[in-house]
């Protein structure tokens, strides 16, 4: 019990105990439970709050009602954690000082993080370390299989961090992406589509920036961006593509009665640029009934275009 809060097999033993019977003196504990040092750990307790000694002599221990306990625990947990980044700073500069010529120019600003593995973890790490907001500029190549991106963003949920996404066409249209795509905004991902995007980017609460630098279809290199004029400019630029992308909206989460002529994915992919060939690719319908649709669309919208059918769709609140 509480292991994951740093409470040891034996603390969790004796604290279990306690709260099963009540009130226990440690000589007690240690008849209960002979393969501990029941004085030691019942100290251990006292210091994490988790007990409480009643008057007597011997004393006499009692545990803490457990939802109390589990409060003081996480609170020292975030103490913790606040002191952590608090004694990071010292040794950042060190880090930053120690830094070869080259990168001392760039004044910590950027640095440089080369090797497919060596990105694929400075990644992983940003996200674990995640508190708030991630905002995502997607597109290929990509440098982690679709199924482990999934997984590390629901994961990231779990800590009630937000993700805002960003989807260029190029990664609508791949095999499979669409569903997947579904499924994270169905657990929470907003996001939004856009024809063309001018580079992949993360941002990771506002405070860092991923850039991958790929070549020939391999994310191999990537500017790690951290507070500064650059980082700025790139939370601008998401912000400014964020605008003026399309909203995505699944069919399950559109609400209100079935239209399939303003069926929500339809108009996101529409407005997306993608082909009808490749709509019907992703919806799983046939060519010549998503033309029938698209037509249908700009007739009811009175557009003359397929791009000014997707304007007018989200102009009058279809999307």
């Amino acid at each position: 019990m509480f292991e994951h809060l740093g409470v040891t097999p034996d603390q969790s033993r004796v604290y279990e105990l306690l709260v099963r019977v009540g009130t226990c003196t440690a000589a007690e504990i240690a008849a209960e439970l002979p393969d501990v040092d029941a004085a030691a750990v019942v100290a251990s307790l006292d210091d994490l709050g988790l007990v409480q000694r009643r008057s007597g002599d011997p004393a006499v221990w009692q545990a803490v009602a457990p939802d109390l306990a589990v409060e003081m625990l996480i609170a020292a947990r975030e103490d913790g954690h606040r002191r952590a980044r608090a004694e990071a700073l010292p040794l950042m500069e060190l880090y930053l000082k120690g830094r070869d010529e080259q990168h001392q120019d760039d004044s910590g600003m950027v640095e440089v993080v080369t090797g497919v593995n060596s990105v694929r973890d400075l990644w992983e790490t940003l996200l674990a370390g995640a508190r708030t907001e991630v905002c995502v500029l997607d597109q290929p190549p990509y440098v982690s299989p679709p199924e482990d991106h999934v997984a590390l963003e629901v994961d990231t949920r779990a800590r009630q961090v937000q993700w805002r996404v960003i989807y260029d066409r190029s990664s609508i249209e791949l095999p499979g992406r669409l569903a997947e795509i579904v499924h994270l905004i169905a657990a929470g991902e907003r996001a939004r589509v856009t024809p063309t995007l001018p580079f992949k980017l993360g941002l990771v609460d506002a405070r860092v920036a991923v850039l991958p630098v790929g070549a020939n279809g391999i994310v191999d290199r990537v500017l790690l961006i951290r507070p500064s004029a650059l980082l700025d400019v790139l939370i601008s630029t998401f912000e400014l593509y964020w605008d003026r992308g399309i909203p995505f909206t699944p069919r399950s989460a559109a609400g209100g009665a079935a239209d399939e002529v303003a069926d929500p994915q339809l108009l996101a992919l529409l407005a997306a640029g993608l082909t009808d060939e490749s709509i019907a690719r992703q919806l799983g319908l046939g060519p010549r009934t998503v033309q029938r649709r698209v037509r249908q669309l700009m007739d009811r919208s009175g557009a003359q275009t397929r791009f000014q059918a997707g304007v007018q769709a989200m102009r009058r609140g279809w999307l």
